[in-house]
């Protein structure tokens, strides 16, 4: 008999953790379809094995050339105009907002991390600040397109909350912000770091 979870909650850690070992955010499967899986994991018949599949079929469908063609006619087709707004906008066109909202859209096309990370050198707390101000204005900006979701967070200390490894790398988080936006219903988080 294969092995399954007892419960959701230890099927969704296991099923977390294979994604992150193959390097496939969860957030691009389709909620329904998470469920569904979960659904496999917990099922005796099928178990871990069959919902790992579901996985592998998951991301096997994302990274295929069609998709990813697909993913940039969306955008392309997007009834906001949002990138093209926010490149020729007054107050944002020369603002990181159109940096940002490109970077995000590039992975989504290319499906890829969702967790993405502003290079660069640390922005000064108010002009952090600022950006949150026009990342709202952009998002008043999307209206009725494929860009939904705006939300800032406000800096936080990573490291003193115990959250500044950067996954499997030596690197370190210290202060961050957070910009997300969805884009056709998937998430994207920008992380962005703040000046201590």
């Amino acid at each position: 008999m294969p092995k399954y979870a007892g419960s959701e909650a230890e099927a969704e850690k296991d099923l977390l953790e294979y994604c992150a070992s193959i390097g496939f955010d969860p957030e691009w499967v389709d909620p329904r379809d998470w469920q569904t899986t979960i659904g496999i994991a917990r099922n005796e018949k099928y178990g871990f094995t069959e919902a790992h599949n579901a996985i592998d079929k998951d991301k096997e469908r994302l990274l295929k050339a069609g998709a990813r063609d697909a993913r940039q006619a969306r955008l392309d087709a997007d009834p906001g105009g949002l990138l093209a707004a926010v490149a020729k906008h007054y107050a944002l066109k020369d603002t990181l907002v159109p940096v940002i909202l490109k970077q995000c859209a590039a992975a989504y096309v290319g499906g890829e991390r969702v967790n993405l990370g502003l290079g660069g050198s640390p922005l000064d707390p108010a002009a952090y600040e600022e950006l949150r101000e026009e990342w709202r204005a952009a998002s008043q900006l999307a209206g009725g397109g494929v860009f939904t979701g705006f939300v800032s967070h406000a800096p936080q200390d990573k490291a003193a909350l115990g959250k500044g490894s950067v996954g499997a790398t030596l690197a370190q988080r210290k202060v961050q912000g957070n910009l997300l936006v969805k884009i056709a219903g998937v998430r994207f988080n920008m992380h962005v770091d703040v000046e201590e």
